[in-house]
C-alpha cells in the first residue's frame, strides 16, 4: 500500500510539473509571437502598398483623418467590410478601435473624369494596414477594392 501511495504521489508531482511547463511554454509562445500584417506605419509603406497593385499614387496623402471602427456595424459598414474581406481584411477584428485613414490621389485611373479625383484610402491601426479601398468623390461615385485594378 505504501508503494502505491509513493507512485501516486510521483504521478501527481509529474502531472503538476507537466502543467507548469506547458503553461510556461504557452506564455513564451504568446510573448514572442510575431505581429502579422501589412506594414503601414510610414508614408513610404502605404504608398508602396497602393503601388503594388499598379496604381500611381500621390507621394503624400491628400487627407489624414482619425477614425474609430464602430463597435456595431450598420448595413453600410457591413457592405464596406464585405469589400474589405475580398482583399483579406476584416474590420470586425477592430471593433471600437481607433485608426487613421490616409487618402492618396490616384493618377492613372482609366476612364475617370480628370476633374473628379480618384482616391485610394488606407486604414491603419497599430502601424498595420487593416483596410483599403479606391473611390471617386463624385455624387454617383464608387467604392471598390484597391486590389482590383
Amino acid at each position: 500500500m505504501a508503494g502505491r501511495r509513493a507512485r501516486s504521489g510521483k504521478t501527481v508531482i509529474f502531472g503538476v510539473l507537466f502543467l507548469l511547463l506547458a503553461a510556461v511554454w504557452c506564455v513564451f509562445r504568446l510573448a514572442v509571437k510575431p505581429k502579422l500584417g501589412i506594414p503601414g506605419a510610414t508614408n513610404a509603406e502605404r504608398v508602396a502598398y497602393i503601388e503594388s497593385f499598379g496604381w500611381e499614387a500621390s507621394t503624400v496623402p491628400t487627407n489624414v483623418e482619425e477614425i474609430r471602427i464602430p463597435a456595431r456595424f450598420d448595413e453600410a459598414y457591413e457592405q464596406y467590410n464585405a469589400l474589405q474581406k475580398e482583399q483579406g481584411f476584416d474590420l470586425k477584428k477592430y471593433c471600437a478601435v481607433d485608426a487613421c485613414k490616409y487618402t492618396y490621389s490616384i493618377k492613372n485611373y482609366g476612364g475617370a473624369d480628370p476633374v473628379v479625383p480618384i482616391n485610394a484610402n488606407i486604414i491603419v491601426a497599430d502601424g498595420k494596414i487593416i483596410g483599403a479601398d479606391i473611390s471617386s468623390a463624385e455624387a454617383n461615385g464608387f467604392v471598390a477594392a484597391l486590389a482590383k485594378k
